[in-house]
């Protein structure tokens, strides 16, 4: 069996979606986080994964460092066959292509938060302006792109779905917990991939629980 470990903060952020490939992936890990030596930590981190730039998060198995959450998904969806069929170049395409779409709605949340200690300054105004034009719109997105499927690509999750997944439950439905009702499909698609045996067991276990995860809380008051 890999030894595998995500290098990330005790918080969901973009380690999640690592974590969830990997739970999807059935693949035990450990997380590895700062404790109170953040800059040390942050410092091995990019010792090890060799960026001059960032490595957070960062997956390491058998002792060699993959950093880069996206890379860093694609290689656990490529090891272990959540990529669709290895020879279909359409599939591959399609699973390449949602996850930069849960990217670019990722990115969205982020605009969403007011947490000034990581140099978020998100402003109700501009968050409002979110909620009425950018928001709906990616959701639209997902909806149609899922249509009645059980998953994205069919029948089967890849790491796509675990990457959707992440963006939908741990940014959007954490900050308004209804934003799901008008998207039925997409509601359906959460509860049935939370409902997955081994998602299901990572995200029961204290393993989830104990990293910080994101909550109507750092929405800003003005």
């Amino acid at each position: 069996m890999s030894d595998i470990k995500v290098h990330y903060f005790g918080a969901t952020g973009r380690g999640e979606q690592i974590r969830l490939s990997l739970a999807l992936a059935d693949k035990p890990f450990t997380n590895v986080t700062p404790g109170e030596d953040v800059p040390g930590f942050i410092a091995g981190c990019r010792e090890k994964g060799g960026n001059l730039t960032t490595n957070l998060p960062m997956l390491e198995v058998d002792g060699k460092f993959y950093p880069q959450s996206q890379a860093a998904s694609r290689y656990i969806g490529r090891r272990f066959k959540l990529y669709g069929s290895e020879q279909d170049a359409e599939q591959a395409f399609l699973v390449d292509k949602l996850m930069d779409d849960a990217d670019d709605f990722r990115a969205v949340g982020y605009k969403c938060c007011y947490l000034p200690s990581f140099g978020m300054l998100a402003t109700k105004e501009g968050v409002d302006k979110l909620l009425e034009e950018t928001i709906p719109k990616h959701l639209k997105n997902f909806e149609r792109q899922l249509g009645s499927q059980d998953y994205f690509l069919g029948t089967s999750p890849t790491i796509a779905d675990a990457s959707i997944y992440n963006v939908l439950v741990d940014f959007f439905v954490s900050f308004w917990p209804t934003i799901l009702a008008d998207y039925p499909n997409l509601q359906q698609f959460c509860d049935r991939f939370a409902a997955i045996p081994s998602v299901k067991a990572y995200l029961e276990s204290d393993q989830k629980k104990k990293n910080m995860s994101f909550s109507a809380d750092l929405l800003p008051k003005e």
